[in-house]
């Protein structure tokens, strides 16, 4: 009786995996991209309507109030809650990655609206500045320090961002450096306010203070704890 081997079929090559991506739900999220060019392009019909000179005379300076003081708002949230990040203090209920991500919106929206409140002085129905008047710290026809302050402290916040995108590029240590300017940032930014604005908005500006302070001071002591040699017994 012949016995017949059985012929092995040839297995098919497994498909090749893909990366797997961090549960990050909010850069990666299109309704964030959506909302970001919606308001943009919000505020560019804003900033066309002042510049033909459309709407109420003080349409500008509004509009300048408005986005600095939701700019500064977003800014002391990043400050304060980006101190908190890999800390024991960070909310467990949000991934690391939601974190970072949501650290990463506000931050970036808060250098946005920055860039409009700056760019809002070229088109002010008063005192129009030139967007070199803007740009370049000290050129302002009016106010020139509070203008230059909120200049410096944009540059600060910008490198900041921009050096995260970069972070895989950088040096630890030179990216650390870096992202620390968002204390810098926030100083010049809070001194920018309090000379520049005629709002009474000294409470916020109390609070955030208090608030990047105090969160600074919560990673300060837990990175000191973790420096500090464990004691000898015997």
């Amino acid at each position: 009786m012949t016995t017949h081997t059985p012929i092995p079929t040839p297995q098919r090559p497994a498909p090749p995996r893909t990366p797997t991506r961090r549960p990050n739900s909010v850069l990666d999220d299109a309704h964030n991209t959506t909302l970001t060019a919606g308001l943009l392009l919000i505020f560019g019909l804003a900033y066309l309507a002042c510049w033909l000179h459309l709407g109420p005379h003080t349409l500008a300076w509004t509009l300048n109030r408005a986005t600095g003081t939701v700019a500064y708002l977003l800014l002391a949230a990043t400050t304060a809650t980006g101190a908190l990040l890999g800390s024991r203090y960070s909310p467990a209920w949000l991934t690391r990655a939601q974190q970072a991500g949501w650290h990463g919106v506000t931050s970036g929206f808060a250098l946005t609206l920055g860039m409009v409140h700056g760019l809002l002085l070229t088109v002010d129905a008063t005192y129009p500045q030139s967007l070199l008047a803007v740009l370049i710290p000290g050129a302002s026809s009016v106010r020139p320090l509070p203008v230059a302050l909120g200049t410096l402290g944009a540059y600060l916040l910008a490198l900041v961002i921009v050096s995260t995108r970069a972070r895989r590029h950088l040096n630890p240590r030179v990216w650390k450096a870096l992202h620390l300017s968002a204390y810098p940032a926030f100083a010049l930014l809070t001194a920018h306010g309090v000379t520049a604005g005629s709002d009474h908005l000294g409470a916020l500006y109390a609070t955030s203070v208090a608030a990047v302070a105090f969160t600074f001071g919560l990673r300060l002591l837990e990175e000191t704890k973790k420096r500090r040699p464990p004691r000898s017994t015997g």
